[in-house]
């Protein structure tokens, strides 16, 4: 296994350790940072370690489907993005971006609202965000 594999199953296990151990007030937060760290850094490999799996499935991910109001239209280098891999993309280009919103915008945060430029238009609640970024980490560990 070459070193960068090696750092990547290593950051996507210390995500995960980090997403399971945590038992703080900054949960929220630290779901933003995880899902950036995890769709950011080592995007050359992720995305081709995520399945073409539909957004139907995506409960299997710890998301429920109805988060999603618009997957956002397809794009070169995002040609199916009613799927998995299209909307860990997707979600990559808006937290990449900070284009993501606190819901409510003030007081204690439940959900994150998502948003880019192909019209990807996702609400998010944290506690279903945080499974997924433990779903997520596993699978990117075991890959």
């Amino acid at each position: 296994m070459s070193y960068l594999s090696n750092f990547e199953r290593s950051f996507s296990q210390h995500t995960l350790s980090l997403v399971k151990n945590y038992d703080g007030p900054f949960d929220a937060t630290l779901m933003v940072n995880c899902l950036l760290g995890l769709l950011v850094v080592p995007k050359e490999t992720v995305l081709q370690a995520i399945p073409e799996e539909p957004l139907s499935a995506l409960a299997r991910w710890g998301i429920s489907p109805s988060c999603i109001k618009s997957p956002g239209r397809a794009t070169k280098t995002n040609p199916n993005p009613a799927t998995l891999r299209g909307l860990v993309a997707n979600l990559r280009h808006s937290v990449a971006h900070f284009r993501i919103k606190p819901v409510p915008a003030t007081e204690e945060v439940h959900s994150f609202e998502y948003t880019n430029d192909v019209g990807l238009h996702a609400v998010i609640p944290v506690l279903e965000m945080r499974e997924f970024v433990m779903r997520l980490s596993e699978h990117l560990t075991n890959q």
